[in-house]
């Protein structure tokens, strides 16, 4: 440990001056964070338990901020490092810098997410751990990185259950090693949905614990404003229970009153104005009209999950064009326009194609791990709403180390001198 602090002075002084800089601003509280404190049954298992340890040594939120910093800050360094060894080289002073400064824009721009107390200050560095851990293990083929990367792909999940589809990544390298025809395991292909399956069993039981009802974390209220933008006056008559159908007609009626509407829109790329509109159409649409008339039905817990998702799958069944165009559009402005969309598709395919002809290329390796996991965020988050900053954080940097790491290499190729 000491010899690598050594061979990376300047990263080490980076993330100190960092970390002192950021400490000096104290923690962050957003209009979500009391629901973490309080562990509220809205919010997920794994962010509320870590503010009650981290609260248990220190009683105000300076100590969390502490270890918030440190593990992100830690993962960072923890990740170039790794970097260097799946690349087998040891990365100048100009690169280093880079590299950081790619990683830890979360922290230094205007996010700084590791003073929030959100999940994402969590979230972050368990994603580059897993990240590096689960190259580590294609590089080296040894089992204790790949069954790290497999709790930490837990925990991912049970801070923010989206994150979820980091497990996809394992069936990733498990279908290149069947086309490479290598001898994998068995029980390996099998345990990635082992713990797929025991994250959902233990946010349930979460759940079981806080409401008395075996249910996911309740997510219908968060999630139902994309379909209320595409929504249109006939879907009312789909619905089943007069109740659904007061309420969509009321939904409709106050949305088109405030022109909240898709249709109301005038121009041809449906999503970018819900993009730019975020602040006013999700919050007007999922708490205001929404939570407005919901409080006319007497529901419980689950009932009011049923009939909020009852709506929005037969708005969506009804609407899957409009929704294909918002959706598309939404993922590609989110991503940062077309051209960029279009930038990393070619990277996806031209380290696929690399992997296919020469399977010790761990440049191609980082390069289709990035990308892969980067349209997969994207993907995921873009279903139902707009992509927060906040949201797009986890590949992001990544795929800038990618293409800085591109450039090194070219430009440090002696063929090319």
């Amino acid at each position: 440990m000491l010899q690598t602090i050594k061979d990376y002075k300047i990263l080490t002084a980076l993330c100190f001056v960092t970390f002192f800089v950021l400490m000096c601003f104290g923690p962050n509280l957003q209009s979500d964070s009391g629901g973490y404190l309080e562990a509220s049954y809205t919010r997920g298992l794994f962010y509320p338990l870590f503010l009650k340890t981290c609260q248990f040594f220190w009683e105000n939120l300076y100590g969390v901020v502490f270890i918030q910093l440190i593990l992100g800050l830690g993962s960072i360094f923890y990740s170039i490092v790794g970097f260097s060894k799946l690349l087998e080289r040891r990365f100048n002073i100009i690169l280093q810098i880079g590299l950081f400064a790619s990683l830890a824009m979360p922290y230094i721009g205007h996010t700084i997410v590791g003073n929030t107390i959100l999940t994402e200050p969590l979230a972050y560095p368990l994603f580059l751990l897993f990240f590096s851990q689960l190259l580590l293990w294609r590089k080296f083929s040894e089992i204790k990185y790949f069954y790290t990367s497999l709790g930490l792909a837990l925990c991912l999940m049970l801070t923010r259950k989206q994150l979820g589809f980091v497990f996809a990544g394992f069936y990733g390298w498990f279908f290149l090693d069947l086309l490479h025809r290598k001898k994998i395991r068995i029980h390996l292909y099998f345990l990635p949905l082992v713990f797929f399956v025991t994250g959902l069993f233990l946010e349930k039981s979460y759940m079981y614990m806080k409401t008395g009802n075996f249910i996911s974390t309740p997510s219908a209220i968060f999630t139902i404003s994309s379909p209320l933008f595409i929504a249109k006056d006939s879907d009312v008559a789909l619905l089943k229970t007069p109740e659904q159908k007061h309420f969509l007609r009321e939904a409709i009626k106050e949305r088109d009153k405030q022109k909240l509407g898709m249709h109301q829109e005038e121009y041809g790329n449906f999503a970018w104005p819900y993009h730019k509109k975020f602040e006013i159409i999700h919050d007007v649409l999922s708490y205001q009209i929404s939570s407005k008339i919901l409080g006319e039905f007497d529901l419980g817990l689950i009932k009011k999950e049923e009939f909020i998702r009852e709506i929005s799958l037969t708005i969506l069944k009804n609407n899957l064009v409009s929704f294909y165009k918002f959706y598309y559009h939404n993922v590609i402005n989110s991503m940062g326009g077309y051209y960029y969309f279009y930038a990393v598709l070619c990277a996806f395919f031209v380290c696929l194609w690399r992997l296919f002809r020469n399977e010790q290329n761990f440049l191609a390796h980082l390069g289709l791990m990035a990308t892969g996991l980067q349209f997969l965020n994207y993907g995921t988050a873009g279903i139902f709403m707009p992509i927060l900053r906040r949201y797009s954080i986890y590949a992001d940097g990544l795929m800038i180390c990618f293409w800085l790491l591109c450039l090194g290499l070219a430009f440090n190729d002696k063929k090319n001198d």
